[in-house]
C-alpha cells in the first residue's frame, strides 16, 4: 500500500513540474512546479546544467519554444538546410541584408526626396537634423518601428539603395529563378541600378533552402537526444514558430505543412493532418479528445486519428495561440486571436459566438469571469473583459500606449495582472484596472513571462538576459538579472527548478534552485 502511495505521489510531483505546452500547464504562464526558486541570482551567473546539440532557429528554424513532460524536453522546428543549387532565390533573409523595410508609398517618397536633397552634415548637427525630421514626419508608432532605420538611410546619404528599387526586389520573394542568368536578366528587365545589382549578387546565395518538419526529444537531466522525428516539409523561414504540446504521452506539433501526432515514447508518427494553405500555425491546444488549431482559420481535430471535426473560416489567425475560457457562470468559449479581432467560438462546432476588439499576436489569459488580452489595436493595449451571459464580453478597462511590438502575453496572479512587454513592467488590479506599479524603460518587447514560486521570470534585451521580479502588488522589486543568451521571441520552460532556454543554435538548461 505504501508503494502505491509513493508512486502516486511521484507521478503527481512529475505532472506538477511539467511545462507541457505553450505558456505552461494552464496556458497562462503560471508554473505548478513546487520546487523553490532562488531568491536572487548568483554574481557569477546561473549554473548551466547542460546544452543540446545543434538546433537551428530564426530564418533557419523559427522561434518555437521548448516544452517539458516527465523526464523529457521537446522542441518543434521547421529545420532548414542550405544546399548548392543553380537556382537563385530572394527571401526575407536577403531583404534583411538589403536593409529594406516596407513603408507607405507616401512616406517612402518623402524619405527619398529628403535623403537626396539633405545638406552635408556631421556630428551633432546631423543628429539634431535627424531628431527634427523624425518628429516632423513620423507618427509616434512609425517612429518606434521605423525611426532608427530611417536614420540609417539618411546617414548613408546618396549611397543608400533606392527604396523604389528595393520594393521591386521585395515583391519577388518566394519566386525563385532557374539559374543566375535568369536572375541577371530579371534585374536588367526591372532596370535596377548597378549598386542594387551588386548588392543582390552578394546577398542572394548560390544555395536554396530545403526544410523538414522536425521534433526533437531530449533527456531533461542530460540534454542528450532521446529521439528525433523527421518528415518532409517546405521552407517557411522564421514564420513557422509553433510550440508543441505533450498530452497523454502524445506530442502534437505543427510543422510547415502538417499537424503531427507523435508517440512520446519512441518518436513514431501516429497520424498527420494537412494545415490550411500549408501553414504557418499557432501552437496546438489539446482539450480532452480534441486538438484546436489557429492556422489561417480555426480548426478542430480528433486526437485519436487526426480527423478534422470542424473548421471556421470567419476566425482567422496563425500567431496568437488558441485558449479555452471557462467562465464561472457560463459555458466554455474557444478564443481565437485574429489579426484585427478576438473571436469567441463554440468548442463543440466552431460556431462564432462573438467578436471583440483585440487581435494581434499575444495569447489571452483568463480567470473565472475575467479575460485579459494584450493587443496593438488602437485604444485596446492591455485590456480586461468581463463575461456576459449570451452576449459578447464587456470591456472593463484598458491601458494603451504606443510601442514597437504587442506580442508578450499577460499573467493573472492573486487578483492582479502582470505584463512584462512593450518596454514596461507593470502590475494592474484585475477588478478595477488601477496600476499598482509601473517600471518604465525596461527593454522587454517580445516576451511572455513565467510565474513560479511567487516570482516573475522574464527575458529582456531580446533574450540576452533573464530578469527575476517579485510578483507582489506592493511595489516593483527586481530580485536578479543574469545573462542567458536566449531568443527574445521565445519563452523558456521550467521543470523541477530547471529552466530550459532556447538559444540561437541549441537548447540550454540552467539551474534556478537555491544553492545547497
Amino acid at each position: 500500500m505504501r508503494l502505491v502511495s509513493t508512486l502516486t505521489l511521484l507521478s503527481l510531483s512529475t505532472a506538477l513540474a511539467d511545462w507541457p505546452q505553450w505558456r505552461g500547464p494552464g496556458r497562462d504562464g503560471v508554473s505548478t512546479d513546487t520546487t523553490p526558486i532562488a531568491e536572487s541570482f548568483p554574481e557569477e551567473g546561473l549554473t548551466k546544467v547542460w546544452e543540446s546539440d545543434f538546433i537551428p532557429s530564426d530564418h533557419l528554424g523559427g522561434h518555437g519554444s521548448p516544452v517539458v513532460a516527465g523526464e523529457q524536453a521537446f522542441i518543434s522546428v521547421v529545420w532548414h538546410d542550405k544546399v548548392p543549387s543553380e537556382q537563385r532565390e530572394i527571401d526575407s533573409e536577403v531583404m534583411q541584408q538589403m536593409n529594406y523595410r516596407g513603408t507607405s508609398p507616401e512616406l517612402a517618397k518623402k524619405m527619398e526626396a529628403d535623403r537626396l536633397s539633405m545638406p552635408a552634415m556631421r556630428g551633432a548637427k546631423l543628429e539634431e537634423w535627424l531628431v527634427a525630421w523624425r518628429k516632423e514626419n513620423l507618427s509616434k508608432k512609425e517612429d518606434l518601428s521605423l525611426g532608427k532605420w530611417a536614420e540609417s538611410r539618411f546617414k548613408a546619404g546618396k549611397t543608400a539603395l533606392p527604396l523604389e528599387e528595393l520594393a521591386k526586389v521585395s515583391k519577388r520573394q518566394g519566386k525563385p529563378f532557374a539559374n543566375v542568368e535568369e536572375f541577371k536578366l530579371w534585374m536588367d528587365k526591372e532596370q535596377l541600378s548597378q549598386p542594387v545589382k551588386d548588392k543582390l549578387m552578394v546577398a542572394v546565395p548560390n544555395t536554396i533552402k530545403v526544410a523538414k518538419d522536425v521534433v526533437v526529444c531530449l533527456d531533461i537531466n542530460t540534454g542528450k537526444e532521446v529521439w528525433k522525428f523527421e518528415a518532409e516539409g517546405k521552407p517557411t523561414g522564421r514564420s513557422s514558430s509553433s510550440t508543441a504540446a505533450v498530452v497523454d504521452e502524445k506530442v502534437y506539433a505543427a510543422g510547415s505543412t502538417h499537424l503531427y501526432c507523435i508517440s512520446q515514447k519512441d518518436g513514431k508518427m501516429i497520424w498527420k493532418a494537412p494545415l490550411p494553405a500549408g501553414g504557418p500555425a499557432a501552437s496546438p491546444l489539446v482539450v480532452g479528445d480534441v486538438v484546436y488549431m489557429a492556422a489561417g482559420r480555426a480548426q478542430a481535430f480528433s486526437t485519436a486519428e487526426g480527423k478534422i471535426l470542424w473548421e471556421q473560416k470567419e476566425a482567422s489567425g496563425n500567431t496568437g495561440s488558441p485558449v479555452l475560457w471557462t467562465p464561472e457562470s457560463g459555458e466554455p468559449v474557444l478564443l481565437i486571436v485574429g489579426a484585427k479581432a478576438l473571436h469567441g467560438l463554440s468548442p463543440k462546432d466552431g460556431k462564432v459566438l462573438w467578436d471583440v476588439e483585440g487581435g494581434g499576436q499575444s495569447t489571452p489569459v483568463s480567470q473565472g469571469d475575467w479575460l485579459v488580452i494584450y493587443s496593438g489595436a488602437k485604444d485596446v493595449g492591455l485590456r480586461a473583459y468581463q463575461y456576459v451571459k449570451d452576449a459578447e464580453p464587456k470591456a472593463a478597462w484598458s491601458h494603451y500606449w504606443e510601442t514597437v511590438r504587442y506580442s508578450g502575453s499577460p499573467i493573472i496572479h492573486e487578483g492582479h495582472v502582470y505584463l512584462t512587454c512593450g518596454g514596461k513592467h507593470q502590475c494592474v488590479e484585475l477588478a478595477g484596472g488601477k496600476v499598482n506599479w509601473l517600471e518604465n524603460e525596461v527593454n522587454s518587447t517580445i516576451t511572455s513571462p513565467i510565474l513560479a514560486d511567487g516570482k516573475l521570470i522574464v527575458y529582456e534585451n531580446n533574450g540576452s538576459h533573464l530578469r527575476m521580479v517579485k510578483a507582489e502588488a506592493g511595489g516593483y522589486q527586481q530580485l536578479g538579472r543574469a545573462k542567458v543568451e536566449g531568443m527574445g521571441c521565445t519563452s523558456p520552460a521550467l521543470s523541477n527548478g530547471k529552466l530550459i532556454v532556447r538559444q540561437r543554435e541549441k537548447l540550454v538548461c540552467f539551474d534556478l534552485r537555491p544553492k545547497q
